[in-house]
């Protein structure tokens, strides 16, 4: 093989190699940049719904309508909850406790969902009651806002 054939195949060698460099920083830089476009895009997703959460929390409203004993002594206390906001609301739990002696008695709901301007009744029956002059009564909602009043028993 003499020199001008090894110079040619050399020359051939370069470019065939720059080629190939040249196409793999192309597919890398491409798959870099798709996958900084996909993990952007799920970034954003997540944002954005959880300013919805915060937001949907912050606009819940709601008020005790009604707390009271329906018998005497108390053993069934009705509380009546009214949803005076804007967007319907999911109430949770009912607790009631004392703070002296640590009796606690939870009321979990299943059908707990109060529309805009609507109300829910719910009857908690429970011996223990009358033996309370004073019970801390608390309601939750499943976005995690707590409303709290007392009742005379």
């Amino acid at each position: 093989m003499n020199l001008k054939q090894a110079r040619k195949r050399r020359a051939l060698a370069t470019v065939i190699t720059s080629a190939i460099m040249m196409t793999a920083v192309t597919v890398m830089g491409g798959a870099g940049v798709v996958w900084s476009q996909t993990s952007l895009n799920s970034q954003q997703i997540e944002m954005n719904d959880t300013v919805d959460d915060y937001l949907n929390k912050i606009n819940e409203s709601m008020m005790f309508e009604y707390v009271y004993c329906n018998s005497d002594p108390c053993e069934t206390i009705i509380v009546v909850i009214t949803n005076v906001g804007n967007l319907g609301v999911d109430i949770s739990e009912i607790k009631f406790y004392d703070k002296v002696s640590g009796f606690s008695k939870v009321q979990s709901l299943s059908k707990g969902q109060i529309m805009p301007d609507g109300s829910i009744s719910v009857v908690v029956d429970d011996t223990s009651f009358q033996f309370y002059d004073v019970l801390d009564v608390s309601a939750s909602t499943t976005r995690g806002n707590i409303i709290q009043t007392q009742i005379h028993t």
